[in-house]
């Protein structure tokens, strides 16, 4: 529960900032010369925005009941903007293609995914399901040597991912924040593909997740005491050692 409360502070904290950013930059805009502008809270006309009415809408909202979920993306051992990054990939909030093309910001011509592979540029392809991308699981399953069948869903991805049967407990914290590094390199790498027009290859992409989740650790846990080499050559031993 403490862990649950935590995320959600850092949420709020991080909304509240985003609130403010956005008044900033309306502040001096005027759409109709005649009409005062005023700041409308849709969810409660009456009292206006609040932090504690706005946790009672995202409580009762249909996709805030699966706390187990979202309190795995909001980690303690992983950067801010990674922890915003992967909670907006669950709730399919990230600027993809496909996203831009329903709020109309990108015709529909153009929701083609940055690997030119011909399929539509979705969430659950750009992530589990291009060509590049699925190696650099693949790889990093590979690196931890473990057999996983990936699920069609990136919800569903990170709880089998995150919770896999038959490995003990405490190891669930590591296999929690190697898939967030993987997901933050992947979504760094397309980014750069998209806007630098440079790409890497799946090995490439798959070695910065094992040096990013490394930095994380050795940043975070003051019990980590493995060099790089180790946790680059033998990552389960090290968890096991640390359980």
């Amino acid at each position: 529960m403490g862990g649950a409360w935590v995320w959600r502070r850092r949420l709020f904290a991080w909304e509240e900032e985003r609130a403010r950013e956005c008044s900033v930059l309306l502040h001096n805009i005027v759409l109709q010369e005649n009409t005062v502008d005023r700041w409308r809270w849709l969810i409660d006309l009456i009292n206006g925005y609040s932090v504690s009415g706005t946790y009672h809408f995202l409580t009762m909202a249909e996709l805030s009941f699966d706390w187990e979920l979202y309190a795995d993306i909001w980690h303690k051992h992983v950067p801010l903007k990674v922890n915003v990054c992967a909670w907006r990939l669950i709730r399919n909030r990230l600027p993809i293609k496909d996203n831009l093309v329903r709020r109309r910001v990108l015709l529909i011509d153009d929701n083609v995914c940055v690997r030119e592979c011909g399929s539509l540029e979705t969430v659950e392809h750009l992530f589990l399901g291009s060509d590049i991308f699925t190696c650099v699981w693949s790889s990093v399953l590979q690196w931890m040597r473990i057999s996983f069948i990936a699920p069609a869903t990136v919800r569903d991805h990170l709880l089998q991912f995150d919770h896999l049967a038959g490995f003990p407990r405490s190891s669930h914290l590591f296999f929690r924040i190697i898939w967030l590094a993987c997901v933050w390199v992947i979504w760094k790498e397309r980014n750069n593909q998209v806007f630098n027009q440079k790409a890497l290859d799946s090995q490439a992409i798959s070695d910065k997740v094992k040096l990013l989740s490394f930095s994380w650790l050795k940043a975070n846990m003051s019990y980590f005491v493995f060099a790089y080499h180790e946790w680059w050559h033998h990552p389960f031993s090290c968890m096991v050692v640390l359980v």
